[in-house]
């Protein structure tokens, strides 16, 4: 009927379909696409600051004297001014007035910064295909497994009748 050797041979061609889960992800990738969205925000500020200025002085040396009841200025001995001073004296009617003019001593200073933030979102979709098995894969599937009962019935009976044969030929 059936031949050991052919029976074999239609056992290790059943197994030889089988595949790996990691075997088949290797071989058939999965689809995947990737999208990526760039972001730019720009933000505007404005700030501002207050510039201090070192300080600064101005200097007068004047030898006075006194002539008839009144103050006189003899000699003026020194006058440094200043970057932004600039000193002033005078003398009238026995009155020595003295002073300086400066500018301010700090400086308003506004100014905008924009920064430009750059965002990157990177989105990946996975593609899952689903299987739905057809009618005629269905009746594939019942139809192997009556396949598979047959042939192990057949090897069933093969192996009684040979340990029969065996056993009754002493």
């Amino acid at each position: 009927m059936i031949k050991p050797g052919f029976l074999i041979l239609l056992l290790a061609a059943f197994m030889s379909g089988c595949i790996t889960e990691k075997r088949c992800s290797e071989r058939y990738p999965v689809a995947e696409r990737s999208t990526v969205f760039v972001q730019h925000d720009t933000i505007t500020s404005v700030k501002d600051s207050l510039i201090p200025l070192p300080a600064d002085s101005g200097l007068i040396k004047a030898l006075l004297e006194c002539q008839d009841g009144k103050v006189v200025v003899k000699q003026i001995l020194e006058v440094k001014p200043g970057s932004r001073v600039v000193p002033f004296f005078s003398v009238q009617n026995n009155v020595l007035t003295t002073g300086a003019k400066i500018d301010s001593s700090s400086i308003y200073f506004a100014w905008k910064e924009t920064h430009i933030r750059e965002s990157r979102i990177e989105s990946r979709t996975i593609e899952t295909t689903v299987y739905r098995v057809s009618g005629f894969q269905n009746f594939l599937i019942w139809s192997g497994w009556i396949a598979w009962a047959v042939i192990v019935m057949l090897v069933a009976i093969k192996l009684i009748r040979f340990y029969l044969k065996r056993k009754l030929l002493p």
